[in-house]
């Protein structure tokens, strides 16, 4: 009977362990703080894609881990792979062409942006895109992205950015 006392006496401690544990892991950590890999992966996607170039070698050189990995299915892996594709891509890309960032997430050394490309001469609504980067030692090592094309019409009236 001792111990059955003994462990009721403890329960309302239990309980409340657990509540507080359970509660800090159903409410996001906000913070005003921005993380090393934010700041790496926001400067390097404003220098490259919003404001469109500088020396694409030089900020891959500072920006890109020397063992970067590509996921995109039309970009080759590695340093050289990425200065190749972008340099390519500029020299076809009218400079009509603008980059918004929408949204940044960051969880750890993930970055994610929610990006918003379309061209001022043309009047369609331009694409929405996904990239996602992962950050190692102040360095983008990895990067995935996914795009698709805004349609004129949609079921709703929410956007895609």
């Amino acid at each position: 009977m001792y111990s059955i006392f003994k462990l009721v006496k403890q329960l309302p401690i239990l309980i409340i362990g657990f509540t507080l544990s359970f509660q800090s892991l159903s409410e996001p950590l906000i913070t005003s703080e921005i993380s090393q890999a934010e700041k790496a992966v926001t400067e390097f996607y404003s220098k490259v894609f919003v404001q469109q170039g500088g020396d694409i070698r030089k900020l891959s050189e500072q920006y890109l881990h020397k063992d970067y990995i590509q996921h995109n299915p039309y970009v080759a892996t590695g340093r050289e792979g990425f200065i190749k594709a972008i340099s390519g891509w500029f020299k076809k890309r009218p400079v009509s062409v603008k980059t918004v960032i929408k949204r940044v997430i960051t969880s750890g050394d993930y970055v994610v942006l929610h990006v918003h490309s379309y061209d001022t001469a043309k009047k369609d609504q331009g694409s929405a895109g996904v990239d996602t980067f992962r950050v190692v030692d102040g360095k983008i090592i990895e990067h995935w992205d996914v795009w698709q094309k805004i349609p004129e019409n949609m079921p709703h009236d929410n956007g895609m950015i």
